[in-house]
C-alpha cells in the first residue's frame, strides 16, 4: 500500500476558509499524540492524518464539536475502518491549537451561506477528502 499524499497548495480551491483549516489539520501529522491510530477490531494501523482520511470512510458528518459537553475545545472525528469498525480521533487545543477558530469558521460559513453547521462540516470533510491523494 502506498502512503497517501496531501495535495498542498489549496489556495486555488473553492473555499479559502476550508483550505486554511485543511492545511492546519494536515499539520497534525507532526504530532505523535494521535498516530499511529490502531483499529482495535482488525489491527490495522493508520500512521498519519492523510492515511486515516484516505483509508477510512466517513461516518455521518464525521466531525462533531463536543466542547459543550467537555467544557473546553474538544472535537471528535468519526470514521469507519474497512473492517466496519468505527474509529474516533479526538482533537483538543493541545493537539490542534486553533480548534476554537475552526468551529467559529464553521459557524460563520453557516451564517453567511444559510446552511446548517452540519452541512458546512460535510462540505469541509468532502473538500478535505478531495485534497488527500490515495495513490491507489
Amino acid at each position: 500500500m502506498e502512503e497517501p499524499t496531501f495535495c498542498g497548495n489549496l489556495r486555488d480551491r473553492n473555499n479559502l476558509r476550508f483550505s486554511e483549516y485543511i492545511e492546519l489539520f494536515q499539520s497534525i501529522d507532526d504530532t505523535d499524540m494521535l498516530f499511529p491510530k490502531p483499529c482495535r477490531a482488525c489491527g490495522r494501523n493508520f500512521y498519519s492524518i492523510s492515511d486515516y482520511i484516505c483509508y477510512t470512510s466517513p461516518k455521518g458528518h464525521s466531525i462533531e464539536d463536543a466542547s459543550g459537553v467537555m467544557q473546553k475545545p474538544f472535537t471528535m472525528m468519526y470514521r469507519h475502518c474497512a473492517c466496519g469498525n468505527t474509529l474516533v480521533l479526538t482533537f483538543t487545543e493541545a493537539i490542534f491549537p486553533r480548534l476554537g477558530n475552526f468551529w467559529s469558521m464553521v459557524e460563520q460559513e453557516a451564517e453567511e451561506t444559510g446552511k446548517s453547521t452540519q452541512e458546512v462540516v460535510l462540505e469541509f470533510m468532502k473538500q478535505w477528502e478531495l485534497t488527500v491523494r490515495c495513490g491507489l
